[in-house]
């Protein structure tokens, strides 16, 4: 036997006979990893509390080896710095308490994009909600912040919805569809045009790359209608092969569907864009938000292909592609804070509240969160402490996130403003409310986190000029090809407007700008698409 995950029914209100269970195994079955489901993820529903146990004690073997020997081994290299590791919960910790929870690392790389992009719209756009894309090889990865706030679910999963494993633990909100850069196109039985969830992969990757790929993908259109330069691309590190995508257009997309390889290509993007417009109006429109009042934060290294016709689609204020847009995760990780988060169940309600068992409540997240600012996140940076309460009208199913103003609720008075944030905050959710209903107050949770030094934060070293052309001849959907200016990302002038048609690339990327929009490099180093 190799772990042990540990879950009773109510462990979350009386704790007692899972630590029991728990000390029983240790004596009988020293050196298992044991995962007591209370300690870990205390919420109510003990099917996700069931399942964050065991798929946590199922990682930790594993994990705890492999982290172990990373901090060796760096140590033996001359490390003597401190190994932080990603979360799901939007921040990093210690690697040793990464091995000891080891499921908080599930999913850890998609929410760090939320963090770069709530960085990016604090900077360029503090007013508006930000939805934050990333578009990868093979997903396309939606979020959307909200106040400044990261998203959260206790809904992911390992593994397709409904069909893999679900984790029962708190992590960003990150919802994906397959559709990205490798993505193939394809025109099944009925005749019908299809992009995705199907891809090329790293190997053998696009037709373009000349690995072996015969099939089309988005990259392949994206350079037969003259997006990238085939001998530039990832800075001339990869040439690409246009007559190897132009013939898999041709023979998988143009000729089932009578068109010429360019119409095809385009085909395919307009799809492709349909889908991710599709996908971010689930976050937004089905959820009653206006996409019309936020912008959109792009990153990955094929957003710009069509990141402008998206924010334009959805209606958005503008599309912010910041310069360290093709790596939009791994900039949130050097951006993400120190960061411990803890709950509590204490149910009560508001019409014959015990303030007690409250206030007893907060008082021990409290102490946990300074315990953790003075002690593992003790620093010079900013500490933060945030609480909230998750509640409910009575008879509901699920329960919505309330933020508390501080610790303490001090009396009556404090919990009619608790109440009536609830209220709101149901009406901005759900478009309905029930002032005259008593809420439930079910489970108290609290998250610290330390600003870290980030130095000079995330920005890309000034890249050399590059010489050559000024110009590319690009396919446009209503003009056929047409020569149209061609701008360095690092060395577009700030706050000047570059007039689309254009394109702008970098090593690392390249952006249409459609025409009537317009590009402008903002003193963040972000490009912003209006129009």
């Amino acid at each position: 036997m190799a772990a042990v995950g540990v879950c009773l029914l109510w462990s979350i209100a009386n704790p007692a006979h899972e630590e029991t269970v728990g000390e029983l195994i240790a004596r009988h079955l020293p050196g298992v990893a044991v995962t007591l489901s209370h300690r870990l993820n205390p919420i109510v529903r003990e099917y996700r509390r069931a399942s964050a146990a065991c798929i946590d004690a199922s990682l930790k073997p594993l994990m705890g080896r492999y982290l172990g020997d990373l901090a060796r081994r760096l140590g033996e290299e001359g490390f003597a710095g401190r190994l932080l590791m990603v979360t799901s919960q939007g921040g990093v910790i210690d690697v040793r308490a990464a091995a000891e929870a080891p499921i908080r690392s599930l999913n850890s790389g998609p929410s760090m994009a939320p963090v770069a992009g709530r960085h990016f719209a604090r900077l360029d756009a503090p007013s508006l909600d930000a939805i934050v894309a990333d578009t990868g090889g093979t997903s396309y990865d939606v979020s959307l912040v909200r106040g400044d706030r990261l998203p959260w679910t206790s809904e992911t999963w390992l593994g397709g919805r409904f069909l893999g494993h679900m984790t029962g633990f708190p992590s960003v909100d990150v919802r994906s569809i397959g559709a990205g850069g490798g993505s193939l196109a394809s025109v099944d039985e009925g005749g019908l045009l299809r992009v995705g969830p199907e891809s090329a992969g790293a190997e053998p990757g696009p037709a373009c790359y000349g690995r072996g790929g015969s099939r089309p993908t988005v990259t392949d259109c994206a350079l037969a209608l003259g997006y990238l330069d085939p001998d530039s691309f990832l800075g001339g590190r990869l040439r690409l092969a246009p007559a190897a995508a132009r013939r898999a257009i041709a023979q998988h997309v143009g000729e089932p569907l009578g068109l010429p390889v360019e119409a095809a290509a385009q085909a395919v993007l307009d799809l492709l864009t349909q889908a991710m417009v599709a996908a971010i109006e689930e976050i937004t429109v089905n959820q009653g938000i206006d996409p019309r009042r936020a912008v959109l934060v792009a990153g990955g290294g094929a957003a710009g292909f069509n990141s402008a016709a998206i924010a334009r689609r959805l209606g958005c204020r503008a599309a912010l592609l910041p310069e360290i847009g093709a790596a939009l995760s791994a900039g949130g990780a050097l951006l993400s804070d120190l960061v411990f988060t803890d709950g509590l169940i204490r149910y009560v309600r508001s019409d014959a509240p015990d303030l007690a068992a409250v206030a007893a409540a907060l008082a021990s997240l409290k102490a946990g969160a300074e315990a953790f600012l003075a002690g593992p996140a003790a620093g010079p940076g900013e500490g933060r402490i945030d609480y909230w309460v998750e509640a409910r009208y009575p008879q509901q199913t699920w329960e919505i996130e309330v933020p508390l103003a501080g610790p303490r609720l001090a009396g009556e008075a404090d919990l009619a403003v608790l109440v009536e944030a609830f209220h709101a905050a149901h009406q901005a959710l759900y478009a309905v409310s029930d002032p005259t209903s008593p809420v439930e107050l079910i489970a108290w949770r609290v998250r610290a986190a330390r600003r870290l030094d980030h130095g000079a934060g995330a920005r890309l070293a000034p890249e050399p000029a590059a010489a050559g052309r000024d110009s590319r001849r690009i396919h446009l959907p209503d003009e056929g090809w047409r020569e149209v200016p061609l701008r360095r990302f690092a060395a577009l002038p700030l706050e000047a407007p570059l007039a689309g048609p254009a394109i702008v690339e970098s090593s690392f990327t390249t952006i249409l700008v459609p025409p009537d929009s317009r590009a402008t490099r903002l003193a963040s180093g972000t490009l912003r698409l209006e129009g």
